[in-house]
């Protein structure tokens, strides 16, 4: 828009010149507008129409004229920036507001949630960082795992509060006696987010790509072979008998995107905008399950940080009409490097324990232990007094419990003369190869899933840092061993508390404690139903009517 582009050059000159009159050329002023000196002559006669500037210009060749910005540019860009807000087009308003997210925050507020636009549904959701890369094979994060599971589809996805999986682009299932060969019946008639058909050799070609990345195929390395053994059915062979296949492909990582355009899905919304402050999503019209009802979500940014990333607000929090909270079935943990000697572990773990009893001042955390039902924390016997070494290293997620943990763990061995190195790590970094390897403690956390028993074996296999805990040879072995259990449900079901109670007893992990998750949206955003990572169901969610339409008996 062209009132954008003036205000913006505006910016630009009230930024070199400021408020006080300035002796100028033309030459200058085209040089800081970035544009001709013939366009600069006209922007300033519109600039100076407008008000917002004073140009005196004095007679004869090469004379400096003098140059008086008038006006501040908030004073200018707010009220666009509420009509670009208005309209839903945040990224002009960034723009306007030099792409500084914060400083949208005060104005923002007002069209975030439930809104109705062009008689279309909306959800608008602030967020506090940007939204990276949407590939299912990149993300570790829990928004981003959330929005890629309603971008993209699988054979098979979880649904909130089910522990079981249900259909996706497989209609339907059924395995051998042995566990060892399954049958995914695949739906026809499905598209892609682009409106092409999606053909059964699309999805061999997906799940292939998946066997062959090392960063999605973690679960799946039992897997021998994918065929088309007849039309739209696709036979999966197994090295090992294993009866909660359809739970692994349920996960995030197994989600198909198109085969050769990877930002494109199948799932319930498609991508139609996203930039690094500003993610669309729309509802995608060739879904082939049930529609959801809300049009598009869009997240904008509004801020550069939050104290608590385990609580989302959609809309205006203070006034929010609906709050619905969960404990998480996850936890964060403390690790200790198998190298080091036993009684200094003994230390630290207990040394972490007693600091872990001051983190319950957050009221986003909640420090019972329960890891699954009837499976806690055991006791552990006092440790022996030791002398520490001159210093420590200690690798943390980077999230605000654990960095106020690892904080005062710091300081609480600096006084006894050991100087801890702590480095702080995102999800993406703290699975580089070899980047927990050398860290004497580690901090972490495990973000449970839908089937909190199969998604705890999962995160045992996945977790990088059990083999800095166990040793990487202990650790595969223990793998092969977790993997044995699940020849069928019962079985896992049967031996999973014991294994991980053995892990516990054993001081190799210790539970610290739980997110208290929760979710504040506004007042006319309704069905609210959290995922098992804290998330709302973006497929359930609705806005009621935006007002009641009359009708006249004729």
């Amino acid at each position: 828009m062209r009132q954008l582009q003036k205000i913006r050059q505006y910016q630009r000159l009230y930024q070199h010149y400021g408020a006080v009159p300035k002796p100028t050329t033309i030459a200058q002023v085209a040089e800081v507008a970035l544009c001709s000196e013939r366009h600069a002559r006209t922007l300033l006669r519109q600039l100076a129409q407008s008000g917002w500037l004073s140009w005196q210009a004095q007679p004869g060749r090469g004379h400096r004229a003098i140059l008086h910005c008038l006006t501040t540019t908030s004073e200018l860009s707010a009220p666009l920036m509420h009509a670009c807000l208005e309209k839903g087009d945040y990224q002009s308003a960034l723009q306007l507001a030099d792409g500084d997210p914060a400083s949208l925050h005060h104005i923002i507020t007002p069209f975030l949630g439930g809104k109705w636009l062009k008689h279309q549904p909306t959800l608008r959701i602030p967020w506090y960082r940007p939204l990276t890369s949407l590939c299912p094979a990149l993300q570790r994060r829990r928004a981003e795992q959330h929005i890629i599971c309603a971008v993209h589809a699988g054979l098979t996805r979880y649904t909130p509060g089910h522990p079981d999986p249900v259909p996706d682009l497989a209609h339907h299932w059924h395995a051998s006696e042995d566990k060892r060969c399954w049958y995914f019946y695949l739906r026809s008639g499905a598209h892609w987010h682009n409106g092409q058909a999606i053909s059964d050799e699309d999805i061999l070609s997906a799940l292939h790509q998946l066997l062959a990345d090392p960063a999605r195929n973690a679960g799946l390395l039992h897997v021998s072979r994918i065929s088309l053994v007849a039309p739209w059915c696709l036979e999966i062979t197994l090295n090992i008998p294993d009866a909660m296949l359809a739970h692994r492909l349920a996960h995030h990582v197994c989600r198909l995107p198109h085969p050769l355009q990877p930002t494109i899905g199948a799932g319930p919304f498609a991508i139609a905008h996203h930039h690094s402050h500003y993610l669309r999503l729309e509802r995608q019209p060739w879904y082939f399950a049930t529609h959801p009802l809300l049009h598009a979500i869009e997240f904008w940014r509004t801020r550069s940080e939050t104290q608590k990333p385990a609580w989302i607000t959609v809309g205006k929090g203070q006034n929010a009409q609906n709050t619905a909270t969960s404990v998480s079935g996850g936890f964060t943990w403390l690790m200790v490097n198998a190298g080091l000697p036993p009684s200094l572990a003994a230390w630290l773990r207990q040394d972490v324990q007693q600091i872990n009893q001051h983190i319950a001042h957050r009221n986003d955390v909640e420090t019972r232990t329960e890891i699954l039902p009837g499976l806690t924390t055991p006791s552990v016997p006092k440790a022996s007094d030791v002398t520490l070494p001159a210093t420590l290293s200690l690798v943390c997620y980077d999230t605000p419990a654990l960095c106020e943990l690892a904080s005062m763990l710091q300081t609480r061995l600096r006084t006894r003369g050991c100087e801890l190195q702590v480095s702080f790590k995102d999800r993406e970094a703290w699975h580089i190869p070899d980047a927990l390897a050398q860290a004497n403690l580690l901090l972490g956390d495990y973000l449970s899933g839908e089937s909190p028993a199969f998604a705890l074996a999962e995160w045992f296999v996945d977790e990088p840092a059990w083999g800095a805990a166990l040793g990487e040879t202990i650790w595969q072995r223990e793998k092969q061993k977790l993997m044995g259990y699940c020849e069928s449900e019962k079985s896992l079901h049967t031996h999973l508390p014991a294994f991980f109670r053995r892990v516990l007893e054993s001081g190799v992990c210790t539970p610290l404690f739980h997110y208290r998750y929760r979710l504040n949206t506004l007042e006319n955003v309704q069905d609210i139903v959290l995922t098992a990572s804290g998330w709302l169901d973006f497929t359930r969610a609705w806005l009621p009517p935006a007002q009641e339409r009359t009708t006249s008996a004729s």
